[in-house]
């Protein structure tokens, strides 16, 4: 029977049944894993303590770093901020500079050089090179606390921040003086030893020279004797022959012959021991006497030449120290280069003026005077100087010897002209000789 009719025929009321709306498949929410977190967290952890473990690294690493720089004592080491002034110093930088740590700490590090290096901005120069080529290398004088100084090597290296910013400088300064004196040391012997090549070349020259040049000076003073003997014979020939033949005129040309035989003999030995070691012989000799012979021997060469002899020997002068031989080979020398100087000059004033005196109660002077076209001034300087020769055909040995004998007997040689025709004055001194010379 239906539920809808109840009992007694009136229809059952019917009850309503609540209307369920079918289930759904609705995702389900997320919870939070909580696993994953213990993982994130884990990780965060463990990068955490590497960080710190990497971090005390550095800090021990940075200490021990500092550490070792500090205890470096060959190298001075120490920091400059951007304008060079000091913010670190290690021991190194106070045993090479003198200063300690509290001492220099912010003081500009240009201290450390030179007045010179200073004014010439240096250390600023440094600075912008290290700067810009990112290293500055040099050596140079570097002065201590105490004002010494001494050889550096420097290297300055830039430090910049992670951003490439400029923040200051690393300076390494090493004290290399005695490698610098080593060096300088060095030189210097190499120095010498070219000194002592050059002067042992310049010896072996000397000794090549003075040979050519003792040949070529005999051969120059003895030509001049040798000249005579022949004009003197072919004289003594041409007056023999003659009808009837001049005896006087030959005799007086075989006496020159004789004479220059003589003086030729005279300047071989006068040459001999002027080169020869040891004392050379020397006795009292009269200037005035020596003078005479050589003026008697040149007598021929005077009146050939239409030279006057104008001679004026001061009498009883004292005698002098010497040697005969070398002193008559410079007078020779003197009035024969005079003779020379004047044949360029007309016959009529051709004048040899020869002279002694005393000087100063102290020395013999002899002077020698020609009338000659005379010596440039810028020439006169260097006519005593070996193969320098005023003469077209002159070896220039003469007047150099001729100083060298004066100069040995302690006398000196010199010469002056009044320029262009006012011919050339010779003149030598020589000290009289001491109580002792003339008792010997």
């Amino acid at each position: 029977m239906s539920r809808r009719a109840k009992a007694g025929g009136e229809p059952a009321k019917t009850k309503r049944r609540k209307t369920v709306a079918p289930k759904r498949n609705l995702p389900k929410a997320r919870r939070p894993s909580t696993s994953g977190q213990e993982n994130m967290i884990a990780r965060l952890t463990r990068e955490l303590a590497e960080a710190r473990e990497a971090e005390q690294q550095v800090l021990h690493s940075s200490a021990q770093f500092a550490i070792l720089v500090q205890n470096i004592k060959d190298y001075a080491i120490y920091m400059l901020d951007k304008t060079g002034r000091i913010i670190t110093w290690n021991s190194g930088a106070e045993r090479i500079k003198g200063y300690t740590r509290d001492e220099i700490i912010g003081q500009h590090f240009s201290r450390f050089y030179t007045d010179f290096d200073r004014k010439s901005e240096l250390p600023t120069k440094a600075l912008r090179q290290a700067a810009a080529d990112g290293k500055f290398e040099g050596e140079g004088w570097r002065v201590r606390k105490d004002g010494s100084q001494f050889w550096a090597s420097v290297v300055i290296s830039p430090i910049h921040d992670g951003s490439g910013t400029l923040m200051g400088f690393a300076k390494v300064t090493r004290d290399v003086t005695e490698r610098r004196q080593a060096q300088d040391l060095l030189e210097q012997k190499n120095k010498d030893l070219e000194i002592l090549a050059a002067r042992l070349r310049r010896e072996r020259n000397n000794k090549l020279l003075n040979g050519q040049a003792i040949v070529a000076a005999i051969a120059h003073e003895v030509r001049q004797p040798l000249t005579r003997i022949t004009a003197g014979g072919n004289a003594a020939q041409r007056f023999l022959k003659m009808v009837p033949p001049q005896h006087d005129k030959a005799e007086a040309a075989l006496e020159g012959i004789v004479s220059a035989g003589h003086l030729t003999s005279e300047v071989i030995d006068g040459f001999r021991a002027l080169f020869a070691k040891g004392d050379q012989a020397q006795e009292l000799v009269d200037v005035n006497e020596i003078m005479q012979r050589v003026l008697e021997s040149l007598s021929s060469d005077l009146y050939g030449r239409q030279i006057e002899p104008r001679v004026e020997l001061t009498s009883k002068l004292p005698q002098v120290n010497g040697n005969r031989s070398q002193l008559q080979e410079v007078m020779s020398n003197l009035i024969v280069n005079a003779i020379e100087a004047m044949e360029t000059t007309s016959d009529q004033s051709r004048v040899l003026h020869v002279r002694t005196e005393l000087r100063d109660r102290q020395a013999v002077a002899v002077v020698v005077k020609d009338s000659g076209p005379g010596i440039d001034k810028d020439k006169l300087d260097g006519i005593f100087t070996a193969f320098v020769s005023t003469k077209r055909y002159g070896t220039g040995l003469g007047l150099a010897i001729c100083r060298m004998i004066i100069e040995y007997h302690g006398g000196k040689l010199s010469a002056s002209s009044d320029g262009k025709d006012g011919g050339a004055s010779f003149e030598f001194v020589l000290p009289i000789a001491s109580a002792n010379d003339a008792n010997a």
